[in-house]
């Protein structure tokens, strides 16, 4: 563990940058280095060991082969992730403000608001910095998530209830935080795009689980089971027309 040299805020190797103010993590790219000579030394013997097996003409050979590489990919496996975590995590640090402002500006431009959610969750952009960004794409991956639920409940309603059930509660979710949304909004340049989060949200409930305006305005009130009950029923109404 280590400390943020600008706030002193507390840092593990897997933060490329600091959370809370931005500040580059020089400990996670030296770790991302080594990680990297590392998975060098890993390739030099899995070469050598390689040039072993073909200048062997016994059979215990390959499995000596097949042994030290089983054995080095499972203590590398967890090193590989790691890198690949921390790698991503510096790619965002080397954008640049303005870059990522100008990505995040044109996923609005064009409505892209499940493409803002995956790149702001991807790269874990600092939450304050970004704050209102953050938010609208906090309340689109409740869309994501929803679309992904329906979608599972689709392909396999005849024995995996379980993405329904999911699918209720994102709707109660969404409407929850919508109302946190309005009320804490700090800058409301960007309310539309959340307005539009939620008439997109509102359609996708309407047209996957043939729920009305009416559903949806009691939802938040509205346990996951009562939920579920009258979403059932209207998925049985559209069955029976």
């Amino acid at each position: 563990m280590v400390n943020c040299k600008n706030c002193g805020a507390p840092l593990s190797l897997n933060d490329a940058f600091c959370p809370h103010c931005g500040t580059p993590n020089p400990e996670a790219q030296e770790h991302l280095r080594k990680l990297e000579a590392l998975d060098q030394q890993f390739q030099k013997a899995q070469d050598e060991v390689h040039d072993e097996v073909r200048k062997s003409k016994k059979g215990y050979g390959v499995l000596v082969f097949l042994v030290m590489l089983l054995l080095a990919n499972l203590i590398l496996i967890p090193f590989h992730m790691a890198s690949y975590e921390i790698a991503e995590k510096l790619q965002i640090s080397r954008m640049g403000d303005e870059e990522i402002q100008r990505k995040l500006d044109t996923f609005l431009e064009n409505g892209d608001y499940a493409e803002m959610y995956l790149f702001t969750d991807k790269y874990n952009l600092p939450y304050q910095k970004y704050a209102e960004y953050n938010r609208v794409a906090y309340l689109a991956g409740y869309y994501v998530s929803f679309i992904e639920n329906v979608t599972n409940y689709q392909y396999n309603q005849d024995n995996y209830s379980d993405p329904l059930v999911r699918a209720c509660r994102n709707i109660i979710d969404f409407k929850s935080e919508y109302k946190n949304y309005l009320r804490w909004a700090e800058d409301t340049s960007l309310m539309p795009h959340a307005e539009q989060v939620k008439r997109d949200f509102d359609a996708a409930a309407k047209e996957y689980l043939k729920l009305t305006d009416e559903d949806l305005a009691e939802a938040e009130e509205m346990t996951d089971s009562a939920l579920l009950v009258r979403v059932n029923e209207r998925l049985n109404d559209e069955t029976d027309k």
